[in-house]
């Protein structure tokens, strides 16, 4: 009896995938998992490079890295679902990268957690519901900023952008997505000391912030960062003269 794939289209016998080890346990998370199932098998496809099939042991080894991500399963499906989508629209513009780890997920995964709670509020007509679309994105900045300086810094440059309205800002459920990719931007550029980077940062927003009407990317806020400051230079040590003397003097001592 042989199996096809929905997302790869390749096809195997069960026979095979009972006999290998991998696949068996594959087999045996994916149906462990209704609710989860589909989506997981088409976030695996996610993976699966043009040029070859995805082995049983590096799906198992996805499979059971995201089944121990900390989340309501409901949310982690409609997590799974959004990111599958959106790549797939990114392979429509032509970019068939495969994934190679669930950073994009977990981004996702923020989104789909913290908007239901900006939702109940507004439904509910609590004060810290913010009703407009920018205001909402500009909340659930503040929600992921958090504590983190960082994060904090990213967030109040978005909200400016968002708050005068640039052309090309993300919408509401893809704003968390959007600030994540900017942090990592800024971590991978090593961006990541307070006591050196957070003015920088500020400065660069400003000055996209007077130069850009359209929304920016990381690159142009990295490329306006102003130079950090030249480290103290240690001083020269003792010059040949001040050897000599040192010398002159210990020599006298031990006479």
């Amino acid at each position: 009896m042989k199996l096809r794939c929905p997302v790869c289209h390749s096809s195997n016998s069960l026979e095979a995938y009972a006999a290998d080890e991998a696949g068996r346990e594959l087999l045996v998370a994916l149906a462990g998992n209704t609710q989860m199932f589909k989506p997981l098998v088409h976030y695996l496809g996610l993976f699966r490079a043009s040029s070859r099939d995805l082995a049983n042991a590096r799906a198992l080894k996805l499979v059971n890295e995201v089944l121990t991500i900390p989340a309501d399963p409901q949310h982690l499906a409609t997590a799974l679902n959004e990111t599958v989508e959106a790549m797939r629209a990114k392979q429509q513009q032509g970019d068939h990268r495969p994934l190679k780890n669930h950073n994009y997920l977990k981004r996702v995964l923020e989104t789909v957690v913290i908007t239901p709670t900006v939702a109940v509020a507004i439904a509910t007509d609590q004060p810290q519901a913010p009703k407009g679309k920018r205001a909402q994105a500009i909340h659930l900045l503040g929600q992921w900023a958090g504590d983190n300086w960082l994060r904090q810094e990213i967030g109040r440059g978005l909200a400016t952008f968002i708050g005068v309205g640039r052309q090309g800002a993300p919408a509401v459920d893809t704003v968390i997505v959007t600030a994540g990719l900017w942090e990592d931007f800024l971590i991978g550029k090593k961006v990541t000391i307070l006591e050196v980077d957070q003015s920088r940062i500020q400065a660069g927003f400003k000055e996209l912030l007077n130069n850009f009407e359209k929304w920016p990317e990381p690159k142009d806020l990295f490329a306006r960062l102003p130079r950090r400051p030249e480290r103290k230079k240690v001083e020269a040590g003792l010059s040949d003269d001040d050897r000599a003397k040192g010398k002159a003097f210990f020599k006298g001592l031990q006479k």
